[in-house]
């Protein structure tokens, strides 16, 4: 028996801020209202995909670096905050 996917989070665009990151500023959302961390994001037409965490204390060590190397790639980034740490999706 095959398990199933499920659906990604919608979240309203309204609901986007930004998170400054040395000299990036990231679109961030907070879920500490979500029971668990959801694998895919859709905001609007966009779908993101998790890919790594950071956490919240002592994230600027190597966070900021992580995501501009992502985004040198041409990946679009939405970070996540949820508890004590960050999590990012890129789409």
């Amino acid at each position: 028996m095959a398990a199933q996917e499920a659906a990604p989070l919608q979240i309203d665009p309204t609901l986007i801020g930004e998170l400054e990151l040395d000299t990036l500023q990231i679109p961030y959302v907070n879920l500490d209202d979500q029971p668990y961390v959801h694998t895919r994001l859709l905001v609007g037409e966009t779908e993101y995909t998790y890919d790594c965490s950071f956490p919240v204390k002592g994230h600027s060590a190597v966070m900021p670096a992580a995501i501009a190397e992502v985004q040198a790639e041409g990946r679009r980034t939405l970070v996540a905050e949820r508890g004590e740490r960050y999590y990012v999706y890129l789409a």
